[in-house]
């Protein structure tokens, strides 16, 4: 392969490299190593994650997503809303749409600018809240929602302030509290402005460093801080990179009608030459 179409896009600030893999034309690379080099940033294209959009038989179709540290993952929000739009560009699916994920099956709108996502029910048993864990001296108490991929919630008054440094070294040191968490864990640092709105940042697993959003992290926090009482939907997610919506039911035996909004954009679009994927 001498090279490859893609798109780039960007989901409220989190970017990636999306490919239209349904003739196969991935098939002769080893994905891991490929991913790594092309989301290497100044030396090649660069992005915080890699997609390719694949045909399915229980979906319109299957989107695939690679961490930039090589990782295949279960599922990302704003990488969902990304690809919804770039499918519906490409004729691979119209307005309103099912695709299937590791993490099963999801929905999702085109909204003018915006995509909204519809995530399947989460389970309460899926929620642990108030546990209790010394991460560090500061740091004892922490709340976990699996949302398609798992997620550490945490509380801190200082989100907005926060050093970068602190952010990094904190949340790499949850994220590899393997004892806690043995498939790691994503952490996600906010704050409650009032009960519609949240400042949140997260350190991301797979990224391996803060992103500027993170679209299963805003709907981990959100519904978090909605069964605490903290808050009510809909929600608005202040991220880094922009402000994401998150919409849920509080149901008896677990949480419905989870969705999740925000803009999803075309950045860029050309071929991935040879020298993006041999560095």
């Amino acid at each position: 392969m001498d090279k490859i179409p893609f798109m780039k896009m960007s989901g409220c600030g989190n970017d990636f490299i999306v490919v239209d893999n349904r003739s196969g034309i991935m098939q002769e690379f080893n994905l891991p190593e490929f991913v790594r080099r092309v989301c290497t940033r100044r030396v090649s294209l660069g992005a915080d994650g890699f997609m390719m959009l694949e045909k399915s038989d229980k979906a319109d179709f299957k989107m695939r997503y690679f961490n930039s540290d090589g990782s295949e993952g279960e599922m990302c929000g704003n990488g969902a809303r990304c690809i919804s739009k770039f499918a519906y560009v490409i004729g691979a699916a119209g307005a309103e749409m099912k695709f299937e994920t590791l993490a099963g099956i999801y929905e999702s709108k085109i909204n003018g600018d915006d995509v909204k996502i519809k995530f399947p029910e989460v389970k309460m048993s899926d929620v642990l809240l108030n546990q209790k864990y010394n991460f560090r001296e500061d740091v004892r108490e922490y709340h976990y929602a699996l949302v398609g991929v798992p997620h550490t919630v945490i509380y801190r008054e200082d989100v907005d302030k926060m050093d970068y440094k602190d952010l990094y070294d904190l949340g790499r040191n949850i994220r590899f509290t393997l004892e806690v968490f043995p498939k790691g864990t994503n952490v996600n640092f906010i704050k409650v402005i009032d009960e519609n709105n949240i400042i949140i940042r997260t350190y991301e697993r797979g990224v391996e460093d803060e992103t500027l959003a993170c679209g299963t992290g805003s709907v981990a926090a959100a519904i978090v801080s909605g069964l605490l009482g903290k808050t009510k939907p809909p929600v608005k997610m202040h991220t880094q990179g922009g402000v994401l919506k998150v919409y849920y039911n509080l149901g008896k035996d677990g949480i419905e009608d989870i969705y999740l909004e925000g803009n999803a954009r075309i950045v860029a679009e050309g071929y991935l030459l040879p020298d993006a994927w041999r560095l």
